[in-house]
């Protein structure tokens, strides 16, 4: 099966900034692995293109917060009860 990119698509990827273009086809390469990986056929390399554009572009509006320390408060832990006639 032999995947085609129209040259419409292939512009509007090249005229990316080259954050997101890489972005981009890091995405795109991501979906085809898994695509592979799970025997899942394609339908149409535009779409995934498409739709990888989309994702960049709500990943770098709303970048996903660095989460620094677990918590910052310190965690007890209390045995549970046991009865005298469970033990």
């Amino acid at each position: 099966m032999q995947l085609t990119v129209s040259s419409e698509t292939l512009r509007k990827v090249n005229n990316l900034p080259d954050a997101k273009r890489a972005k981009v086809i890091s995405i795109v390469k991501r979906h085809l692995r898994a695509c592979a990986k799970n025997g899942c056929p394609l339908e149409s390399l535009d779409r995934v293109y498409l739709e990888a554009m989309e994702v960049a572009e709500m990943e770098m509006k709303f970048p996903e917060p660095e989460k620094k320390f677990f918590r910052e408060w310190e965690a007890r832990h209390y045995d549970q009860y046991i009865s005298p006639k469970a033990a």
